[in-house]
């Protein structure tokens, strides 16, 4: 029987752990608390640069490092994983989109009075979950299932936590919709990756 991605040792440290630190701190600050520490209490103007110009600058600049590299390959179960990444990060980002018609959560500056806006992140008026985030994990989450190669899934996750810290840091989202993307793209993640075999065996007849 094959292992669920979620129970590798390599996904439990990079993604499980830091996701359950995240939830818990949520859980025991409070939503509105801790967006108001992350927006307002540690505001400085590197900061302001990283989050809003560099994360999203760096995640898909090594994405696409990640996805060339997975095309040189020629490798059918490379180009899989490659495939499996990119309509997983469609999907999730085209059902992060429905989610967020039917809750309708305001967006922080709609609640709160104190909140830093900064850069051009996304502006629309709902804000649970964070679409932006989704569409970075369900990038990313393939390529730390799938490629054997561990260090690229490691570094896209690492950067999609920023992307998620990022649209909180720049006042467009609450903690609490940057974890439910994360859970949301997870799921997804793990129901395409298990597509991996017949991907993998279609390009293959492809190439030959």
């Amino acid at each position: 029987m094959k292992k669920l991605p979620f129970v590798d040792r390599n996904v439990i440290f990079v993604f499980l752990v830091p996701f359950v630190f995240l939830v818990s701190i949520d859980l025991i600050m409070g939503d509105y608390e801790l967006f108001t520490l992350i927006n307002l209490g540690i505001n400085n103007f590197v900061l302001d640069v990283v989050c809003v110009y560099v994360s999203p600058v760096l995640f898909f600049t090594f994405y696409l490092f990640t996805l060339v590299t997975l095309y040189v390959t020629h490798r059918s179960s490379h180009l899989a994983c490659g495939v499996i990444s990119l309509a997983t990060g469609l999907v999730s980002y085209g059902i992060g989109s429905l989610i967020k018609l039917l809750v309708q959560r305001p967006r922080p500056f709609n609640v709160l009075q104190h909140v830093r806006v900064i850069g051009p992140w996304e502006t629309g008026s709902f804000s649970f979950p964070s679409i932006t985030t989704m569409l970075a994990f369900g990038f990313a989450l393939p390529i730390l299932f799938l490629y054997e190669k561990r260090h690229f899934g490691t570094v896209l996750s690492i950067l999609s936590f920023f992307i998620g810290f990022s649209v909180i840091y720049a006042g467009f989202h609450f903690p609490g919709d940057v974890a439910a993307g994360i859970i949301f793209s997870f799921c997804i993640a793990s129901c395409t990756s298990k597509m991996k075999g017949t991907i993998t065996n279609f390009l293959g007849r492809k190439q030959t």
